[in-house]
């Protein structure tokens, strides 16, 4: 917690006398503030005695429901990922499409109406995630019969990785703000990522059909299976270049911040 100008709702509290820190240094835009415990206990009575002011969001909004409906998915889709049924895999196909589907609509419905809330801002990228996530790593484990276990783990290896050391990155930007927060702003790279990302692992789920339907629609544009799979591999290859590329991207824009993080400045005394 800490007190930021306007976005602050704490009043002005006193500085809390720390062990080892000269006084005339602290502030609570300083590190040592933000570790206090004394302070977090503050802004939490604070914010309990103004529980009525605060405006309080709903949380189950449509954007919301669509996006939770992504989460309900993971389960089930790993359920029929193993089951016998021969509509299973085309099953498993068709859910993640949809979820992908949800993923758009959701952020554009918030956005059309207006009904964007911090709750969604919250679980539209945990969801995203997880369900990616669990998609990659089953389709490690067994990938469409043309393409081997090592040939898939290089790129799902890369965009797990990818995705762990961005939410890291994020987590430390919110937390530095300012510019540093600004500099991790989607770029376009990370778009045409999550675009091929996306087409590329609902055409290797489509591969994996067992129906013979799938097959019956590629043979219809003169494409056999084998084909198709080894195309979606390479776009998600290509995907994962972009991933890395992106989060290189990133690091360039913060690394000043690393190398050189501005110094906090002493509080003027009132006169």
């Amino acid at each position: 917690m800490r007190k930021s100008g306007s976005e602050g709702h704490l009043p002005h509290i006193e500085q809390i006398p720390l062990l080892g820190v000269n006084k005339h240094e602290e502030s609570f835009d300083s590190p040592y503030d933000r570790r206090s415990e004394v302070y977090k206990h503050l802004a939490y009575e604070y914010a309990k005695e103004h529980a009525q002011q605060q405006k309080q969001q709903p949380l189950w909004t449509v954007p919301n429901l669509l996006t939770f409906l992504r989460l309900v998915l993971v389960p089930v889709v790993m359920a029929l990922w193993y089951a016998q049924h021969e509509l299973a895999q085309l099953l498993v196909a068709v859910l993640f499409v949809t979820a992908s589907v949800t993923d758009w609509l959701d952020g554009y419905i918030a956005r059309k109406f207006e009904i964007a809330t911090a709750f969604g801002a919250f679980l539209d990228p945990v969801a995203d995630k997880i369900m990616v996530t669990t998609v990659l790593i089953l389709l490690s484990v067994q990938p469409p019969p043309t393409i081997s276990q090592t040939q898939m783990a290089v790129p799902v290896v890369v965009m797990c990785c990818r995705e762990v050391t961005m939410s890291a990155l994020r987590e430390w930007a919110a937390a530095a703000g300012g510019a540093a927060h600004k500099a991790i702003k989607v770029n376009s790279f990370g778009k045409w990522k999550t675009a091929l990302q996306m087409t590329s692992m609902s055409l290797l789920l489509f591969c994996k059909d067992g129906t013979g339907r799938v097959h019956d629609i590629f043979a219809a544009v003169h494409l056999t299976m084998q084909q198709v799979a080894f195309v979606s591999w390479l776009l998600l290859c290509v995907a994962a270049g972009l991933a890395a590329w992106s989060l290189a991207i990133y690091f360039a824009n913060v690394w000043t911040h690393f190398v050189a993080p501005p110094q906090p400045q002493p509080e003027k005394k009132a006169t």
